[in-house]
């Protein structure tokens, strides 16, 4: 019985840290696509002003 409470607490105690690390992932996910997008930006500018 012990045990199981045990476990139990243990599962509970992941939980948050899982979330926490999918939550990171997607945070660094978004900025590299806005560096991605920004980047793209800046070569069409080089690009458009060379045009003009």
């Amino acid at each position: 019985m012990m045990q199981e409470l045990m476990r139990m607490v243990e599962r509970t105690d992941e939980e948050p840290r899982d979330r926490q690390i999918r939550r990171l992932g997607a945070r660094q996910l978004r900025a590299r696509q806005r560096e991605e997008r920004r980047a793209e930006q800046a070569i069409m500018e080089i690009a458009w002003s060379r045009l003009c």
